[in-house]
């Protein structure tokens, strides 16, 4: 790679790496008010374990699937109980509907590891048809160990059932 291309490459990703934090960060300040101060090192400390891993993408593809399945078939994921529970981060995006600070449940961001494997659920009623919107959106989902599982850059996704 020429070096020109190479300092293009490394700007575009710092861009970019801003541009995940700047969004996170304001979905956080609206989704934990007046606890944001108190909430924003822990979140920038995900923030940073998540780069550093390479799937901040991932992760953002991930917040619009959920809120693209939110929006188009009025379904949300199962809340706490995911891999992503207790994740600061995932609350902010809308990816987890449970408030840390309420539930307790933190994450430690250092869990986090390569490869990243996650897990969302959704209704037992619904989770067939999630998996049909995600096909049908040209999103790349497989089976493993008979569950639907979903690639995105640089994570999968499980995408499991919950029995009520």
């Amino acid at each position: 790679m020429r070096k020109e291309t190479k300092k293009k490459v490394i700007r575009q990703e710092k861009f970019q790496n801003k541009m995940f934090n700047y969004r996170t960060l304001r979905l956080a300040l609206q989704k934990f008010g007046n606890e944001f101060e108190a909430v924003e090192p822990r979140i920038n400390e995900e923030l940073l374990v998540l780069k550093n891993l390479g799937v901040l993408d991932g992760i953002f593809q991930l917040k619009d699937i959920v809120d693209g399945v939110r929006a188009d078939m009025s379904v949300d994921t199962e809340p706490a109980t995911g891999i992503l529970a207790g994740s600061y981060v995932a609350y902010a995006l809308g990816i987890e509907s449970c408030n840390p600070l309420e539930t307790g449940a933190e994450l430690n961001p250092l869990d986090f590891k390569l490869p990243l494997w996650l897990t969302i659920r959704y209704d037992n009623d619904v989770r067939n048809q999630v998996v049909d919107w995600l096909k049908g959106h040209d999103f790349e989902v497989s089976t493993y160990l008979g569950q639907p599982m979903l690639k995105l850059d640089g994570i999968r996704v499980a995408i499991q059932r919950v029995v009520k």
